[in-house]
């Protein structure tokens, strides 16, 4: 019952990805942002699948079963697909994170509503260049769009009915052991990629948990402090998107790109700060 109900949710989560890569005007600029969420949460699923296949049990003579290796196969094909096309798709959602990053400073009264919208015309114009570009390259998604549904029908024929209840717990934990490992790495270091990896699995084990609470809630596995840490670092990377774009031309004037490092700066150093509370305090 597990498997049904990951395979199940995996196939919304695609046909969703689909879905919004489809949406018109202006809605498609959100669109890329929500299927790509969507992309996450389905590689998240076949994580949680993973064990069930890679680690299947050998028969009597030592070899792993054909419709393992098939299955283990399919999967690992299926979730390259999925970050390909999740990957091909971050140069859009960039340009729409760094309009929200503007949208929150402008609701936090960082900035008022007008210097807001002023700092925004360029970014808008990035954001549609950036979009029109891929859809010369791609009319309406629609090659993303078919690669998507040929993941979908390759998954469909997985042996979901395999999948049992302690493979999924172990997939689980294993998600659970990397973030720890993450965290004490990003408690120790300065590297932005340290922190990078570990907002990845921090968002991975949230994914795999959402997902479990929809396809299994009986399992009850969930972890703590989660939500309280994904929002710091979040927000610090807001930030740091916003001062990565000041501290180079090309988006905004040199005289905003002086401001906006001015305001966000003490900001960014905030945010780092309550995520190293928030770290020190994540029990996992």
């Amino acid at each position: 019952m597990v498997g049904s109900g990951l395979n199940a949710d995996i196939e919304r989560q695609l046909q969703r990805a689909i879905h919004q890569l489809g949406r018109p005007g202006d809605a498609r600029h959100k669109g890329i942002h929500q299927a790509r969420k969507a992309l996450r949460r389905s590689r998240a699923a076949l994580a949680l699948a993973a064990p069930a296949w890679e680690g299947a049990p050998r028969a009597a003579d030592g070899e792993v079963s054909p419709a393992s290796l098939r299955a283990a196969a399919v999967l690992r094909r299926a979730d390259a697909e999925l970050r390909q096309l999740c990957r091909g798709l971050s140069s859009l959602r960039d340009a729409d994170a760094l309009q929200d990053a503007l949208l929150h400073l402008v609701r936090d009264a960082v900035i008022g509503p007008l210097e807001g919208e002023r700092l925004a015309v360029p970014v808008l114009a990035l954001r549609q260049g950036r979009l029109d570009a891929a859809l010369a390259r791609d009319p309406d998604f629609a090659r993303r769009r078919q690669r998507i549904a040929k993941v979908a029908a390759s998954l469909a024929s997985l042996p979901w009915a395999e999948l049992t209840v302690g493979s999924v717990v172990q997939a689980h934990a294993v998600s659970r052991k990397r973030l720890e490992k993450a965290r004490r790495r990003a408690r120790r270091s300065s590297d932005p990629e340290d922190g990078h990896r570990l907002r990845r699995r921090l968002r991975r084990l949230r994914q795999q948990e959402q997902v479990l609470a929809r396809a299994a809630p009986e399992l009850g596995l969930r972890s703590e402090g989660l939500d309280t840490l994904a929002t710091q670092m979040g927000l610090a990377q807001d930030h740091a998107l916003l001062l990565a774009h000041c501290r180079r031309a090309g988006v905004f004037a040199a005289r905003d790109r002086a401001t906006l490092r001015r305001l966000v700066e003490p900001l960014y150093a905030d945010a780092r700060e309550s995520t190293a509370a928030a770290l020190a305090e994540r029990k996992a």
